[in-house]
This record gives C-alpha cells, sequence and structure tokens, in this order.
C-alpha cells in the first residue's frame, strides 16, 4: 500500500508510518485517500472523478474546480443536472467492521456553509435496487467538509464494489469522492417517563405550589384530599384544567408541567383543520395534520409556568399504522422573530437503509449523527414527542406569546400524522 502513495512517505518506524496514515495519504496515483481513525480501523475515500460512471470529460454538464483545495488532484466536482451514475470500489477496508458510506462535498455558497443543519434532500439507489432512497441531512465534519450518510453495512472483505445512481441531488455543492468510514456508534434512545414514580420523590411537603387553591380552581372536576401528601400525589399525576383543554402536573423537582390541547394550541392548517375524537387521549380529540402546513398560535398562561426558569415545548403526536411514515424533516419559523430564525425538527428518526444485511439484522439503522439534536423519542404513555421550541419564564405576569410556523420540507405532506396537543416542561 505504501509503494503508491504520492508524493511516497517517508518514516523511521512504525510509530511514525501510523501517524502519516492517522493524518491521510493520498494512494493510487491520487485517486485514493486512504486514513486511519482512533481505532486503527480504515477510513477509505475515493475521487467522484474515479467514481463516474463514464470519463468526466465526455459531459458537457459537469465541470471540476480545485477552488476549495481538494485532496484529489482532479478537485471537486460540480454537477448542473443532478442526475448522475457512480461506481465504487474500495479496496483496504478493515474486514467484520460496520462502515458508512458518505457523500462528501462542499457548499458553493457562502450562506449554506453557514446553515450546516440546511436540508439536503440527496435521492439515490443501489443499481439493484427499485426504490430511491432520499437523504435530508448534511453534516459537518471535523475538515471544513460535509457529508451525506447514504448506507450502512458490515464488510466482509477488504474489496466492495457499490454502482449507486443520484437522481435531483442539491445542484449547489462541489462534490469531493464517495468515503468509507467505520461507524460511531452512540447510544440509544430510552423510552420518555413522563411522570417519574412518586415514591422516590424527596422533600415532598415544599413541593406543592403556594397558589394551589387557585390552580385547583380550574380543575374541570371536583379533587378531595385529606393530606398535604394527597394533594402533592394529585399535581404530580396531573389533572385537567379550563373546561378539559389543558392538563397541569408537578415534576419530581416541583416545577409546574402543563400541556395545551391541540385545539386551545390553535393549531392551524392552510386549507384543512379536522379534528377526530380519540379516547386515549387526554383531552378525547386529535387533530390530524391534512395539509403541508399549519401553525401554533398561543399565550402561555404565566401561571401555568414556574418563575425564572427555562422551559421547552414538546409536540405530543401519534404515527398513523395504516399510512407509510413521513420520514421528511418539518421547518420551524418563529413568526415572532425574523423570518431567518429557523431549525428542523422530524416527526420519525432518520434511518439509514443497510447494504445486503444479515440475517436478523434490521435493514435501516438509525443514522450516524451524534450531534442532532431534539430528535422524536417514545413517551411512556404510547405517544411520540418531538422538541419544537424554547422559552425563558421572568417574574411578570405577562402572558408568554408563542407563534410558530410548520412547513413539510417532503414530496408529501405530513398527512395522517395525529397531533394530541403542546407540552410544557423545564429543561
Amino acid at each position: 500500500m505504501t509503494k503508491t502513495a504520492e508524493p511516497p512517505l517517508n518514516y523511521r518506524s512504525k510509530g511514525e508510518l501510523r501517524t502519516l496514515l492517522s493524518k491521510g495519504v493520498l494512494l493510487n496515483a491520487g485517486k485514493t485517500w486512504f486514513s486511519l481513525n482512533k481505532k486503527g480501523e480504515h477510513c477509505e475515500m475515493i475521487s467522484f472523478a474515479e467514481c463516474l460512471d463514464s470519463d468526466p470529460s465526455q459531459f458537457q454538464d459537469y465541470s471540476w474546480s480545485s477552488e476549495y483545495n481538494s485532496r484529489f488532484p482532479t478537485g471537486t466536482f460540480l454537477s448542473w443536472t443532478g442526475r448522475f451514475k457512480t461506481r465504487v470500489k474500495s479496496q483496504l477496508l478493515s474486514p467484520q467492521i460496520t462502515y458508512t458510506v458518505n457523500l462528501v462535498f462542499k457548499f458553493r455558497l457562502p450562506n449554506k456553509a453557514k446553515k450546516c443543519h440546511d436540508i439536503m434532500s440527496v435521492s439515490y439507489k443501489l443499481q439493484e435496487e427499485t426504490k430511491f432512497s432520499i437523504s435530508y441531512l448534511a453534516a459537518e465534519r471535523g475538515d471544513e467538509w460535509y457529508m451525506v450518510e447514504l448506507y450502512q453495512f458490515t464488510s466482509d472483505q477488504r474489496i466492495v464494489n457499490l454502482e449507486i445512481q443520484f437522481r435531483d441531488p442539491c445542484v449547489d455543492i462541489e462534490i469531493e469522492g464517495i468515503e468509507f468510514r467505520p461507524l460511531e456508534k452512540e447510544d440509544e434512545n430510552v423510552t420518555l417517563k413522563v411522570q417519574p414514580i412518586l415514591d422516590s420523590d424527596s422533600n415532598w411537603e415544599d413541593k406543592v405550589p403556594i397558589d394551589y387553591e387557585d390552580i385547583i380552581k380550574l380543575s374541570k372536576n371536583s379533587m378531595q384530599w385529606t393530606t398535604k401528601k394527597e394533594l402533592y400525589s394529585i399535581f404530580r399525576k396531573g389533572f385537567l384544567i379550563n373546561d378539559g383543554q389543558e392538563w397541569f402536573s408537578l415534576d419530581k423537582t416541583g416545577k409546574k408541567c402543563h400541556m395545551l390541547s391541540a385545539r386551545m394550541a390553535s393549531t392551524q392548517q392552510m386549507q384543512c383543520l379536522y379534528y377526530q375524537p380519540l379516547p386515549e387521549s387526554r383531552f378525547g380529540e386529535v387533530v390530524e395534520l391534512m395539509d403541508w402546513e399549519f401553525k401554533i398560535i398561543t399565550e402561555i398562561n404565566h401561571q401555568l409556568v414556574s418563575s425564572n426558569t427555562t422551559y421547552a415545548s414538546y409536540l405530543v403526536y401519534k404515527l398513523p399504522r395504516q399510512h407509510p411514515r413521513y420520514e421528511a424533516p418539518v421547518k420551524v419559523m418563529d413568526e415572532e422573530l425574523s423570518s431567518d430564525h429557523i431549525w428542523f425538527i422530524f416527526f420519525v428518526s432518520p434511518q439509514t437503509p443497510v447494504i445486503r444485511p444479515m440475517i436478523g439484522q434490521n435493514t435501516h439503522n438509525p443514522l450516524n449523527r451524534p450531534k442532532i439534536k431534539d430528535l422524536p423519542q417514545q413517551r411512556n404513555d404510547g405517544w411520540m414527542e418531538v422538541k419544537i421550541w424554547e422559552f425563558q419564564t421572568a417574574t411578570t405576569t405577562k402572558m408568554i406569546p408563542m407563534r410558530l410556523k410548520f412547513n413539510s420540507c417532503g414530496s408529501e405532506p405530513p398527512n395522517w400524522l395525529l397531533i394530541q396537543g403542546v407540552e410544557f416542561r423545564p429543561i
């Protein structure tokens, strides 16, 4: 392997060689970038000029640029049509290692580079596949480049051949190559416990709200208790208030939590707003999404949140069983702020297709993105939730405005998604 390095490697010991390989070296006449990770596992990236199915000089709709200081002599690849086929051959993989296959690139426009969370929407498939997969996420690497994760697979030998067809990827990127990188595993998500066990609570006497009598008056049903501990137990479990359109409770620290029904939160759609009864909902009904856009417009009552506290807002929903899952991201915009103040959420955690899965292995694995925040979580009450907003309370008695607009980023609207409401919990 070292005989094919360009320029030739100069080292006096295996330790010096390992240091060189950890930084990365060019092999195979400048067509392959090889490196070692911290575990000594092999990483390999193939120049995109080597990956193209035909001679790139034959395409008038493609051009090459060395403007971004590519690792490869040919520079980066600019696509103007958004359609191309690739043949990717790796020769130096570590055996029995799970790899990710990544498209490595840079944004052509400076403002894109500053928004590494932006949406890519790259469609691709293996030659033998009939259905295109879509990756929506661009992740920033530690080497000033970005990547989109395409596949995962477990290597059974050093040589792997893939034929990948791309359709309609983002055309404002400079593609450097296709990379095989060992999977960096992350901890699996655990089911959220909405209310911890009461027996584990301590100092409960001090956690009953000072204004508990005023809050009890808001209850939909009359409540009875004989001891202060029973009263605290009622607040910890939670109860309906304001004509059954809100749910109030305390967390284990004594901070106030509450949840608005979808109707109370004024969940709005541009064309259709459809309520349907659902017995398992706390509020007896849900909103079913039937459009590309919807809004949450409400004001948060200062009495139902603790002062001087940072809160997170969670959209509580259920995924449809009889319809395809909506996997595209949704853009969220705070209409109280500028139009540039946007972020993205997912109703379903992004997953990566697995190439030739082994017996018993899932055909899709969680996307290898440890830095992704606020992915949807499964709750222990059977619902899903995803964080959509944060706010800080003060000591004033002013209402807290919440004006959020949601837009689908996929080719289909998030139909049949059932929204129970919006929950506010201290962070």
